[in-house]
Parts: structure tokens; C-alpha cells; sequence
């Protein structure tokens, strides 16, 4: 059974990532990351200026967000960067489960999040995954 487990743990990454960009003019997009072994998530809505962080393994390591300073110009991955670090525990993909954490960024402002590890406060050398593009609803 572990090697089910093993294969299911990134066919659901996959499938949650297919959720990518959803947009039309009557919703708001949703963007998304993973950490590089894919036990941490994070969602961001346009519509609020919003992001959903998951922990879906239970490995009792937190989950770090960083995020670059969102700008009306050209975003880049060298702006100055803020992190956000949930370690309330283990979520599961339920975004009913998922911390909130609310921003206020400027209409139309864009800029590039990623999603790590945290453990005991430090950052887990390795677990980022890739920089995703985002903007803020105008």
C-alpha cells in the first residue's frame, strides 16, 4: 500500500494544479504552488487578495509561502521578498482546513509566490517549489 500512497500524493498535486487559472469576467482567478515534494500548497485569490495554505503531509513540518512585493510594474523574482509560515499542523487538500491569510495589495499589482518547508522556524533548504506569477484583481 505505501506505493499507492507514494503515487497518489502527486496525481493529486497534478489534479489541484490543473485548477491553475480560472478566469472569466464573473470569477476570480485562482493561482497555484507546491513545495518541491509536494506537501505543502498555497492558493492565492485575485478576489481579496487572498492566499490558502495547505499541509497535506503529516511530517510535522510547517509550510512557508514567500512571496515578492507586489508592484504595478514588471514583477521579478530578485523584488523583495515576504514569507508567511503556517504550522498549525496537518490540513489535508480540504480548503475548508486551509489557513487564511489575507493581504491588501494595490488593484492590478502583480508579483511571484513560491511554497516551502519551515521547521522549528527555519526554512528547509531544498523545499521551494517553482515561482508562479500572480496579480491582484483590478
Amino acid at each position: 500500500m505505501p506505493k499507492l500512497r507514494h503515487l497518489a500524493v502527486p496525481a493529486l498535486v497534478a489534479g489541484a494544479l490543473v485548477v491553475g487559472t480560472a478566469g472569466s469576467s464573473f470569477a476570480a482567478d485562482i493561482y497555484t504552488a507546491s513545495s518541491s515534494n509536494s506537501c505543502g500548497a498555497a492558493y492565492f485569490y485575485d478576489d481579496g487578495d487572498t492566499f490558502k495554505i495547505l499541509d497535506v503531509c503529516s511530517d510535522g513540518k510547517g509550510v512557508r509561502l514567500q512571496y515578492t512585493n507586489p508592484t504595478t510594474g514588471n514583477p521579478s523574482t530578485s523584488d523583495t521578498k515576504i514569507h508567511v509560515d503556517y504550522t498549525g499542523g496537518y490540513t489535508g487538500w480540504s480548503i475548508s482546513n486551509a489557513y487564511i491569510y489575507d493581504t491588501d495589495m494595490n488593484e492590478a499589482a502583480c508579483f511571484y509566490f513560491r511554497v516551502g518547508h519551515v521547521d522549528n522556524g527555519s526554512y528547509v533548504s531544498g523545499s521551494y517549489g517553482g515561482w508562479n506569477l500572480a496579480c491582484a484583481a483590478n
